[in-house]
């Protein structure tokens, strides 16, 4: 008789941690996240905002800040074999290169869970699908180019490409170096399009009310025309790719 009473109370406290467990996630019904992932062509910095519809799905929209490097970009530096004072070393430069370009994505989506380990401490497996628009993002890239004056001096101009300077641009005894990061940001140009991902997600401790999450999958960007990334190489007009990143949040 004790056997089955202690059984019984081993089952009756069983269950009640099991129904404190499951319901607990239902404690929340809002969220949001900040987060930064590595992709095959730059890195993103998103923020999201969403709902917790119940223990299993949650609907959001997320703010995505993206770099998108052209694959044929390659960074190098000029060694003219002297240095002066008051003349600023050599920064790297990307040779062919016209625009920077970066994306602003807004999107919606859900996601859903898979699966969780019973622990409170365990990990939720889910898939996280959203689309939405995308804004290009062009900025002019600029080059520090060398004009002589003498056998001996020249004068130092920052220039983006253009029709007028395309053979100087393309020299690379003219190249000095890269223009800094300044140059070019009240000259952005925007080309729309649409943007989609679809990511397998990596709760840590679920039931918290800190989210942390490692994320990992697959996007696509779409515009519509090609983005005038290089001179001469080919551009493209559709992006994809593959991303791994983490993010950080809480629940209320």
């Amino acid at each position: 008789m004790k056997r089955v009473v202690t059984i019984f109370a081993i089952l009756f406290v069983s269950i009640k941690v099991v129904g404190q467990t499951a319901s607990s996630n239902m404690l929340y019904e809002k969220f949001w996240s900040a987060g930064l992932s590595i992709t095959n062509s730059g890195f993103n910095f998103n923020c999201t905002k969403g709902q917790i519809t119940n223990a299993h799905t949650r609907k959001f929209f997320e703010i995505e800040f993206a770099t998108i490097h052209h694959p044929k970009e390659y960074k190098q530096t000029q060694d003219f074999g002297f240095s002066q004072v008051g003349v600023p070393n050599p920064k790297a430069f990307v040779y062919g290169k016209q625009n920077s370009f970066y994306n602003l994505n807004i999107s919606y989506g859900i996601y859903k869970e898979l699966g969780r380990k019973a622990d409170r401490t365990g990990v939720a497996i889910g898939i996280k699908a959203l689309g939405g628009v995308s804004l290009g993002i062009l900025k002019p890239y600029y080059l520090d180019l060398l004009y002589p004056i003498d056998n001996f001096t020249a004068n130092l101009v920052s220039e983006k490409y253009s029709d007028e300077n395309k053979d100087k641009f393309l020299d690379i005894n003219s190249i000095y170096g890269g223009s800094g990061y300044n140059y070019g940001l009240t000259q952005l140009k925007l080309i729309p399009g649409l943007h989609t991902k679809l990511g397998f997600h990596f709760d840590y401790a679920i039931y918290d009310e800190y989210l942390k999450s490692i994320e990992a999958g697959v996007f696509f960007s779409g515009y519509f025309k090609n983005v005038p990334v290089m001179i001469i190489k080919k551009n493209q007009q559709f992006y994809p790719g593959i991303y791994v990143g983490f993010e950080f949040g809480k629940k209320s």
